[in-house]
């Protein structure tokens, strides 16, 4: 793995239910960038997001393993999961919850990754289930851009 970049991170997430409203969340945060050997790269960041009913906040790490046609995504924090998405496969897992643990699947519709040194884009659309049940279609637009005032200081 080539040195670690510092990035900006730019993330658009929007999950879609049968029966309400969208839910988008999107947010602008720094990450860290290590370019691999062979067109692929590692990509980190802190997500932090408010409970809408209790005001706490949770963070988490997340670890973005990119490569052409395949994204391994980490969570590591109050609610944690790995979720591994390959163009028209499905992937099972496990989401673990400060309230306990539950199986969870994705199904993954679409996957493209733009890896590049300097900037580069993530574009996901899966279906998510949970407890053997569909909860949700989803999309993740991520763009990285590498954060030269941090490079320069």
């Amino acid at each position: 793995m080539a040195e670690e970049k510092q990035v900006l991170v730019n993330l658009l997430a929007i999950a879609r239910y049968d029966h309400a409203p969208d839910y988008p969340i999107q947010f602008m945060t720094q990450g860290k960038l290590r370019m691999g050997d062979h067109e692929d790269a590692v990509l980190e960041y802190t997500e932090s997001q408010q409970d809408e009913e209790t005001g706490e906040i949770a963070t988490a790490l997340v670890t973005l393993m990119l490569e052409k046609n395949r994204v391994t995504m980490t969570r590591k924090g109050d609610y944690s999961n790995t979720m591994v998405f390959v163009p028209d496969q499905r992937f099972e897992g496990v989401y673990q919850t400060p309230f306990g643990t539950m199986d969870m699947a994705v199904y993954s519709r679409g996957v493209r990754c733009d890896i590049g040194e300097q900037k580069g884009s993530v574009h996901l659309k899966y279906q998510l289930d949970i407890q053997g049940a569909y909860v949700s279609s989803n999309e993740l637009h991520l763009e990285y851009t590498e954060n030269r005032s941090e490079k320069a200081q």
